[in-house]
């Protein structure tokens, strides 16, 4: 079965009052990338598109490649209207498509419960499956100058989410049908409804909630915060590392090579900082340490660079349903100094989405850092175990 995903950027974002609604960052990521992760995450999903403006194409471009976003296929431009910008993505979608699921990236705290949970209750039987939550208020309809005309029940009504999830072909011919009459409608299911197809509602979720202004962002973070505070989901790592210099290799810390004499021995690049920053991750996800992944005895490792083993090791923790929240580490050298080399070494773990703080401190000329014989460095990670 092939699933696929279509990410809706492309709005002006009137009421939010800025263009760039889907880039504004939250905890350091842009909202169109929460919005993306939990797809990203999910082995159910086989592509995602997102569809946007033109003129942010590099932009989106960029973070995908900065948050290793590795599903998304295409980049698409968007329409005049939302309806339009759907169906420029759904035209881009392959003939064998089975599946495809339609969400605004103005919706970014959506949960892979609730996906998993769309998905599954698509049957053959059914044309289309939308999350919807009840209504908790009394609901009026007005007359003119402000009259009530009367209440309306409200146990028939339904608030209405994304994602929703279509049989491909069953949505695009309604879409072809909706053009052919000039219909326009409010969300994806409309158009199914009004040519006669069958459309489920399932359990939404009311932490899924919708960035319409910039209000809503203050709503967001506190339900990000409140996530963070369930500690069960919570585990610690720590990292240790140390190498002794030796003459003739380059010194390599944090990414950075480092004008010196001198270099670290070691199998690989000796990068003695994401050494330890790779033993804190791999600790924190309880996956053992740094040379049962990437043992010395391995000559595919030889010379390699500790950066592409902290790559390889942060898939290692995706699979494992474990994402690291922070990391705050220290480098320990008598020589050189590493102060003015720290924004860059900082710079490189970002690129990876590592949040991160970098301190350097000498021994106070005591043992082997002391007496120049070579460099440690710790690291403390935090991570959180992703709800599957």
């Amino acid at each position: 079965m092939k699933t696929e995903v279509i990410i809706v950027a492309a709005g002006l974002g009137k009421r939010f009052g800025s263009t760039d609604k889907v880039l504004t960052l939250v905890k350091g990521k842009p909202l169109f990338i929460w919005a993306i992760e939990p797809f990203e995450s999910l082995k159910e999903i086989n592509n995602i598109l997102i569809v946007t403006r033109r003129e942010v194409f590099e932009r989106v471009e960029s973070y995908i490649q900065k948050f290793h976003i590795k599903k998304v296929s295409k980049i698409i431009e968007g329409g005049k209207e939302r309806q339009d910008s759907v169906y420029n993505a759904l035209k881009a979608l392959p003939d064998d498509t089975d599946i495809v699921l339609i969400h605004d990236a103005a919706r970014p705290l959506v949960s892979e419960e609730l996906i998993k949970n769309i998905l599954k209750c698509l049957t053959t039987s059914i044309d289309g499956v939308i999350p919807s939550i009840p209504l908790t208020d009394t609901i009026k309809w007005i007359k003119k100058a402000n009259l009530v005309g009367g209440t309306i029940n409200r146990d028939v009504l339904r608030a209405v989410q994304t994602p929703q999830a279509f049989w491909y072909k069953k949505l695009i011919s309604a879409y072809v049908n909706a053009y052919k009459e000039g219909f326009y409608g409010t969300d994806d299911a409309s158009l199914i409804e009004r040519y006669g197809g069958a459309v489920v509602v399932a359990k939404g979720d009311t932490k899924n909630i919708k960035i319409t202004t910039k209000e809503d962002l203050d709503k967001m973070e506190f339900l990000i915060d409140k996530n963070f505070q369930n500690f069960e989901n919570l585990r610690i790592g720590f990292g240790y590392d140390s190498h002794r210099f030796e003459q003739g290799r380059k010194l390599i810390i944090g990414g950075v090579e480092i004008p010196y004499e001198k270099g670290l021995a070691g199998h690989s690049d000796a990068d003695v900082l994401v050494h330890a920053i790779i033993d804190a991750l791999l600790g924190s996800a309880g996956l053992g340490d740094i040379g049962r992944h990437f043992p010395d005895t391995d000559l595919a490792y030889k010379n390699i660079s500790s950066l592409i083993l902290l790559e390889r090791t942060l898939e290692l923790l995706k699979f494992n349903n474990i994402e690291p929240l922070w990391i705050d580490c220290t480098i320990f050298a008598e020589k050189p100094k590493m102060s003015s080399y720290i924004p860059e070494m900082q710079s490189n773990f970002k690129n990876f989405g590592i949040n991160i703080n970098i301190k350097a401190k000498t021994n106070e000329k005591m043992g082997f850092i002391g007496r120049q014989e070579g460099i440690a460095a710790q690291a403390v990670c935090l991570s959180k175990i992703i709800k599957i």
